[in-house]
């Protein structure tokens, strides 16, 4: 058996990377920096991850981001002679090796540095094994095995695509028998989408986020956690409670949702109060909490008085996230002048920036109807209006027009 990972190394991935221990982050770093500080070009590599930001290791150990700190520890890891640093890499996006080539000595070919990642993998090296499973996924034996693709025909490079897929997935499936969800994102799309020649199975792609929701990887409770809600709902705000404690903001909109305005639990506004004001601490421009923060301040309940100011500095947060149901609401708010001056050129903006919703419906024809700040055009805005005849809105503002014989809309007089 040849060389594998110095010691400090292998534990080190394994705490971050093979059986993810979120409180022991730091530790592992520090392992790391131990092997680098010796000049393991391996180290280097794993280095670099820790600082490259949460698509290479998961935000819930806290490791901050340094783009200056990832670049130059990959870079030490390419020079210093690292099969898997050399590897690895490629998939960071934009990088370009300072010394001009991604192959340094000892390897001289992209091939070599293959054949030496997948003989780690083969003698058990369960972070290689990751590597290799997605260099299938994503095409990449086409560079380490110098394939040209220009000079492949469609049906030639779809049946590399086929056959890389397929080597693929039992390397997914001997990770996730070792426990190591590296790589699930991956295989889930593997299944689910029915590209490269894989039948769907969204059966199976339903069963391998709910492994990934019991091995602690957050969004997938999340996940598991809205389906359940129909189903378990005391289930379903475990998973979300979960993922919280792993520090994933994003379960702080579901776990507010529950007790919000037709939630599925008892309304209860200060509890979805508290952890949409939780979920935007940890992301202030989290379109979901401001949307829904947004929404208590403009009606109030449960004790919360209503406050249209803040009601539109969340609407507007959100606003600028291009987020549709924010639009509607700050088209009112400026409509009617709630928590901000009238204006009626800016609510009519806000409006047909989504015209599908009910409340831009009903606000565009309030400007037509009216003439508020447009020339007055009451066909047009009952037209809009006639999109949801049902609406209370929409009824309310019909009984003060009326039709005339010959077919034409006048405003009742009062």
């Amino acid at each position: 058996m040849g060389k594998k990972f110095d010691s400090r190394v292998e534990k080190a991935v394994d705490i971050l990377w093979l059986h993810m221990q979120f409180d022991r982050g730091l530790e592992a770093r520090k392992l790391l920096e131990e092997a680098a500080a010796e000049k393991d070009a391996d180290a280097y590599f794993f280095l670099a991850r820790c600082y490259a930001g949460s698509c290479f290791v998961n935000s819930s150990f806290g490791l901050e981001e340094d783009d200056t700190l990832w670049e130059e520890y990959l870079n030490k890891s390419i020079e210093n002679g690292s099969a898997v640093g050399m590897f690895g890499a490629k998939r960071f996006g934009g990088f370009r090796p300072r010394c001009g080539s991604y192959i340094q000595k000892p390897y001289q070919t992209a091939k070599e540095v293959w054949d030496e990642v997948k003989r780690l993998a083969d003698d058990g090296e369960l972070f290689c094994q990751i590597l290799l499973a997605n260099a299938y996924y994503y095409g990449d034996p086409a560079y380490f095995f110098g394939i040209d693709i220009q000079r492949l025909s469609q049906n030639e490079w779809e049946g590399k695509l086929h056959e890389w897929t397929l080597k693929a997935i039992p390397i997914y499936e001997n990770l996730i028998a070792h426990g190591v969800m590296m790589g699930l994102v991956n295989y889930i799309d593997i299944v689910r989408s029915g590209e490269n020649g894989i039948p769907k199975d969204e059966k199976k792609a339903r069963q391998l986020e709910q492994i990934g929701a019991d091995h602690d990887m957050s969004w997938y409770q999340i996940k598991v956690g809205r389906y359940l809600e129909e189903s378990n709902l005391n289930k379903a705000e475990e998973y979300y409670n979960r993922a919280l404690k792993l520090h994933d903001m994003d379960a702080c909109y579901y776990l507010g949702s529950l007790y919000s305005f037709n939630g599925k639990r008892k309304q209860d506004l200060q509890k979805a109060k508290y952890y949409f004001e939780m979920g935007l601490a940890g992301d202030p421009e989290s379109n979901g909490c401001n949307n829904r923060l947004g929404e208590i301040y403009f009606y109030g309940g449960d004790g919360i008085e209503a406050d249209y100011s803040k009601a539109v500095q969340h609407f507007l947060a959100a606003s600028k996230q291009d987020n549709h149901w924010a639009y509607d609401m700050l088209g009112m708010c400026y409509l009617k002048g709630l928590g901000t001056e009238t204006d009626y050129k800016k609510a009519k903006l806000e409006f047909e920036r989504y015209q599908p919703s009910a409340l831009a419906a009903i606000g565009l024809g309030e400007i037509y109807a009216y003439g508020l700040g447009v020339p007055e055009d009451i066909a047009k805005g009952i037209h809009f209006w006639q999109k949801y005849p049902d609406h209370p809105q929409v009824k309310e503002n019909m009984k003060n027009f009326k039709r005339s014989l010959l077919g034409s809309w006048k405003r009742k007089k009062v």
